[in-house]
């Protein structure tokens, strides 16, 4: 793939921001691998700089649902203290968004459960949450039925806004949604203005960009479907 400079202003800022604060950013994010997701959460921010997963339909394609009904977000047992948020998204203008939807993880209890830690959370404007993030939630869905695997990359970049009782979480400006097919080496990448208002008549198509331009405003760099960033460390998921 060719690569290009990325023409938005905006983008090169976010990104010389991002390069300059690197060395310290890093240091902040932890590292945490549940059964079907690995997220880099930032313990300042209270928010998921990357959250990594595959899906292959035997995750969420199984006769009845696995997972309790009724279970809510909850604390991540594996980092407590960063991720005891309950509470903080509630009377905001912004949605507890998950990274890799429930619904993809319908075939296994735990792994349904663990979908709700708040390492698999970001605050996402109510509408572009239940409308364009979650129509991508199902193009994962038809993508997997289709190819039988896929990988998808999940991020945030920058600061809009904070909320939580003291102010603490932070509300990305960015968010960012890479799918990549390994069978056809193909990467499918969608970015969004994390801000309101939200428009009725927007599409996802309108958000699907190349992969330059995700990893202009991310940092990170894509190589046969594997992320290189400062906080990833190397593992076979990432």
């Amino acid at each position: 793939m060719q690569k290009g400079l990325c023409k938005s202003a905006s983008k090169l800022a976010a990104l010389l921001l991002i390069v300059l604060s690197f060395p310290s950013h890093g240091q902040d994010i932890v590292k945490v691998r549940n059964q079907n997701f690995t997220s880099y959460f930032s313990k300042t921010q209270h928010v998921p700089v990357l959250v990594v997963y595959s899906l292959t339909p035997d995750l969420f394609n199984c006769i009845k649902m696995k997972g309790e009904t009724g279970i809510t977000l909850a604390t991540d047992p594996q980092l407590p203290d960063a991720t005891d948020l309950k509470g903080d998204y509630n009377n905001s203008l912004f949605d507890n968004a998950q990274m890799m939807a429930p619904e993809e993880n319908t075939c296994d209890k735990d792994a349904f459960t663990e979908s709700f830690y708040f390492t698999n959370v970001m605050p996402m404007p109510k509408n572009l949450f239940k409308e364009l993030w979650t129509k991508l939630h199902e193009k994962e869905i038809i993508k997997t039925k289709k190819f039988k695997k896929i990988k998808v990359f999940a991020g945030t970049v920058g600061r809009n806004w904070v909320i939580g009782a003291a102010n603490n979480i932070t509300v990305p400006e960015w968010c960012w949604k890479v799918i990549y097919i390994p069978s056809t080496d193909e990467y499918l990448c969608y970015e969004f203005h994390n801000v309101e208002p939200f428009n009725p008549k927007d599409k996802l198509a309108n958000h699907k960009v190349d992969l330059n331009t995700i990893e202009s405003l991310a940092g990170v760099h894509f190589v046969n479907g594997v992320i290189n960033a400062s906080y990833v460390t190397a593992t076979q998921n990432n």
